[in-house]
């Protein structure tokens, strides 16, 4: 009862309450495509990639599981281990994770900040 009047008291006040949002577009769905989630979509969503660079260097891991040099179900692991450790920010704990795995795995990842945006401004 007490979450209801509380719920009600903010309705009254014209409070916002926080909403999850979806980070992704939305795709259009049709009979022939599978409603399930791509792995990118996923990823992003759940780890709560906004920037750029973040969005990049998970795009750079779909590669490598798409290739076949990371498991996905390795990824998909991470992805949970990063949600446990952080539900409001995800992504470092991910990130981390990500780094120790693929180096006892001998593949080379490089760190987000590598795929920021470095726009070069002509000053002509």
């Amino acid at each position: 009862m007490r979450s209801f009047t509380a719920l009600v008291v903010v309705v009254m006040l014209g409070l916002s309450l926080p909403t999850v949002a979806q980070i992704t577009g939305p795709r259009v769905l049709t009979a022939e495509q599978d409603r399930m989630a791509t792995l990118q979509e996923q990823l992003v969503n759940r780890l709560r990639a906004t920037r750029n660079d973040q969005r990049g260097y998970l795009n750079h891991v779909i590669r490598l599981v798409r290739e076949g040099r990371v498991d996905r179900s390795l990824v998909v692991a991470l992805e949970r281990y990063a949600l446990r450790r952080n539900p409001s920010y995800p992504f470092p704990f991910f990130e981390r994770a990500m780094k120790y795995e693929c180096a006892k795995r001998g593949v080379s990842l490089p760190p987000v900040k590598q795929f920021a945006n470095t726009r070069i401004l002509n000053r002509d």
